[in-house]
C-alpha cells in the first residue's frame, strides 16, 4: 500500500460487523460490509464527531474529518464503494488519499 507488499490483514468481528483490517505504523485501514446508501451514509456522517468535509472522487460517497488524539492530529477518511465500507485512519490527508487510491480499485 505504500510501495510495498503489505503484510497479511486481519480479520475482526464485533456483533454483526465483519471487517479487513491492515495496520502499518500509524496508517490503518479497514473495509466492512455496508448496509448503506449514499443517503444513509451521510446521515451517519451528519452524527459523527466532527466536521466532514466532501471528498469528491473516492468511491460512491466519501466524507474525511480531522481529530486528536492523545495529542495527535490525524485523518480519518471514510469511503462508501457499492456493498462496502472503507475507513482509513493516518497522520495526514494526503497519507490517507493515498492509501484509498490503492485499497478502491480492488473492490468489486
Amino acid at each position: 500500500m505504500l510501495g510495498h507488499q503489505p503484510g497479511a490483514a486481519q480479520e475482526i468481528t464485533q456483533e454483526q460487523v465483519s471487517e479487513c483490517a491492515y495496520r502499518e505504523g500509524e496508517l490503518y485501514v479497514s473495509v466492512a460490509h455496508a448496509s448503506y446508501d449514499r443517503q444513509s451514509f451521510r446521515d451517519v456522517v451528519d452524527h459523527t464527531k466532527g466536521q466532514p468535509v466532501t471528498e469528491p472522487g473516492l468511491g460512491d460517497a466519501a466524507y474525511s474529518f480531522r481529530v486528536q488524539e492523545d495529542a495527535q492530529d490525524y485523518v480519518l477518511l471514510d469511503v462508501l464503494k457499492g456493498s462496502r465500507l472503507v475507513q482509513i485512519t493516518a497522520p495526514t490527508a494526503q497519507e490517507a488519499h493515498k492509501a484509498a487510491s490503492s485499497v478502491l480499485p480492488q473492490l468489486r
